[in-house]
């Protein structure tokens, strides 16, 4: 397996936004976690908030200058996951592609795995 699937990676634009959200928020130094959690309509949601403190079974990504925290039991359905930030006409905000989704709501907001 590689390094890639095991984990979670974040691309540069993600990793400039979650800069800008810090430094906005006074602490540059923090971190943000990604978690996936029950909701939607598929049944999964992803959840995206700030990380000031690490918690047991947590794992650390860096990239591009940012930390990326993802709790152990996130993990089991977010292995090799990529955070991105796009920004379209009427719409901006962060993406993930994950390998293990079978669906997506047609919202577009929930998935399965």
């Amino acid at each position: 397996m590689s390094e890639q699937q095991q984990g979670v990676t974040i691309t540069e634009k993600a990793a400039a936004q979650v800069q800008k959200m810090l430094q906005g928020r006074g602490t540059p130094d923090a971190a943000v976690r990604i978690g996936v959690g029950t909701s939607g309509c598929s049944g999964f949601s992803y959840k995206l908030e700030y990380a000031d403190q690490l918690e047991e079974g947590d794992m650390v990504y860096e990239a591009h200058g940012v930390r990326v925290v993802v709790d152990s039991k996130s993990l089991l359905y977010m292995a090799g996951t990529q955070m991105d930030y796009v920004t379209e006409n009427f719409k901006s905000g962060f993406t993930f592609t994950n390998p293990k989704e079978t669906s997506r709501c047609g919202c577009g907001e929930s998935f399965k795995v």
